[in-house]
This record gives C-alpha cells, structure tokens and sequence, in this order.
C-alpha cells in the first residue's frame, strides 16, 4: 500500500529546540571513540546539555543506542562490511533482470519483502549478534525494549489521551518515540541513512482506514512511500512507469494532507516529512512500515526511512 503525495508542511514533530545547536551525538558507537562511558542498560531520560553535531536529526542522547562491548565489537566489524562492499540495491533500474534491486520499485509496489543486508552482514547477526543478544538479554525484542525504556503515561481515561502515533508535536522526542540510526542497516545505496522510528504507541489509528480492509492490508504488506521529492527523482519514476496518473510530484506542487485523519499513513507522512525537511538538505526520503511477519520485533511499533541529505 504507497502512499500517493509526496509533499506536507513543515510542521515540526518534535521541540523547537531541536534544530538549534545544542544537539547530542547520537552516531552508533562503532563509529565513535572508545571513550564511551558504561552506563546501566536502562538508565532514565537525562537532560541534554553537550552540544554536537547531528546531522540525520536522531533523538539526542547522552549516549549510543549499543553501549554493550560486546555487541559494539560486531557493529564495528559490520561496519567495516558495509563500507567496503557495493550496495546490493540501486536508486533506480529499468533492466528486467535489475527491477528487484531497484528500491523506487520496492517501495512504490511495497515489495518489502524484497529489502535486505549485505549477505555477510547477514550471517553475522545471526550467527554473532543474535546469539550474545538471546544469552543476555533474552531475546532482541527484550533487548530493543531495555534500551528504548519507553515509560507508558499513566492511563486517565480522559478525552485527551492519545492512543496512537501522531505528529502534531503532542509526543515527546525520547520519552514517546525515538528516532535511530538502524544497527543493522539494509544494504542501500551509500548517499543513504538507514533510520529507524521507534514509537510507544500503536502506529495506525483504525479510524483513519478509508475501507473494511485497509488495516489488515497494511498488516499483511505493510506500507510504505515517499516524502520531499526532487524533480529528478520523479523523472525517474516516471521512466520507470511508476507514476501514473502523476501520483508522484515534486515536494513544492503538492498541497499537504489535513493534519489529522484522511489516510491511515498520514502521521507517519507527516513525521517522515517534518523530521528531514528539505530546507535542512533532506530530500528523496523513502519510508515504510514492515507487514507483521517481516517486523524484527512487531511488539514495538517502528518504521524505516532510507534518509538523503544533499
């Protein structure tokens, strides 16, 4: 199921503030010094104070998502896989034999089954990551829940409660959702950022699905779309016949979505949009929500976005 604009307002799911300079280096610890300090797996929210630089607007923290060392020692050597090897995904291709590679197709057809790693990362974190994970911590979504630390509001019953995603700014960086570096990232090309999403609460309203059967579509392909297009990056949609109907347009000729309702994507568009926005240098974000049985831990709602900054 794809989302079908490509251009929303600048609203800003997260503080003000976060654009400003004090923002906290939240780059993965294998690509940090060792100067690191071990903390307590879930230590609490601190405020933020160091300022840094943070260039694909990751929720700032004090520290990295992985402070394990054992864990950091294989993202260390996965990193070294993936900056020597070639992507096993291309931007665009119209080539018969190229079409499954391509990710304009992959996410325009949400063919997201056909994502994946680099085949050695691959059997890496099978083999070494998940393993030290399932001996410490259990299982990954254990592992995923003690380092996210959401803290569930207290239930009140009130008209005001929000009960799903959104991203009208009433969710808090860090406390409601939490926006990552993927550890384990698919191999796309390297002008791009493979983000994760985290959120504390459900993604999809079921008020907002337009049919009977929206919702369990979006469960059993998953969703997915794109945000902040260049000029160019249509033209390749269309080469590729991708675009009919102009479903696609560049950010500038498309008026937004309402704020709230109308489509069951439209808080993660909208977040999607707002986070990388083009006057920041983003532009050509790609975006999905995995079907349940592709999900890595479908206990905790969280999206993808393949992130460009020019």
């Amino acid at each position: 199921m794809i989302s079908t604009t490509s251009s929303l307002p600048q609203s800003r799911p997260f503080p003000q503030e976060y654009n400003s300079q004090l923002m906290i280096n939240r780059t993965p610890a294998h690509e940090q010094s060792a100067t690191t300090t071990r903390r307590e797996m879930n230590s609490d929210y601190e405020e933020l104070a160091v300022p840094t630089i943070n260039p694909y607007n990751e929720t700032p923290s004090r520290e990295p998502f992985n402070i394990d060392p054992d864990l950091v020692r294989i993202l260390t050597k996965n990193q070294a896989i993936i900056e020597r090897s070639a992507p096993r995904f291309v931007i665009s291709s119209i080539r018969p034999g190229d079409i499954d590679r391509s990710l304009i197709h992959i996410i325009a057809l949400t063919r997201l089954d056909r994502l994946g790693r680099l085949h050695e990362s691959e059997s890496l974190y099978f083999h070494d990551f998940s393993r030290i994970v399932k001996h410490k911590y259990g299982s990954s979504c254990r592992y995923l829940k003690t380092r996210l630390n959401f803290h569930p509001n207290p239930v009140t019953g009130g008209p005001n409660d929000i009960q799903f995603f959104c991203a009208d700014g009433s969710l808090r960086d860090w406390l409601d959702y939490r926006v990552t570096k993927n550890e384990w990232p698919y191999a796309i090309p390297h002008e791009y950022q493979h983000m994760v999403v985290w959120s504390r609460l459900p993604l999809l309203d079921p008020s907002q699905a337009r049919t009977a059967t929206e919702l369990s579509d979006a469960h059993e392909v998953g969703l997915s779309g794109f945000e902040n297009l260049s000029p160019e990056f249509v033209a390749l949609l269309d080469i590729a016949g991708l675009n009919t109907h102009n479903r696609f347009t560049s950010s500038p000729e498309n008026p937004p979505p309402p704020a709230s309702g109308g489509r069951l994507d439209t808080q993660i568009r909208r977040f999607v949009a707002a986070r990388w926005p083009r006057e920041q240098g983003f532009v050509d974000s790609m975006w999905f929500l995995n079907p349940v049985h592709l999900q890595s831990c479908p206990q905790l709602p969280h999206f993808h976005v393949f992130v460009k900054k020019i």
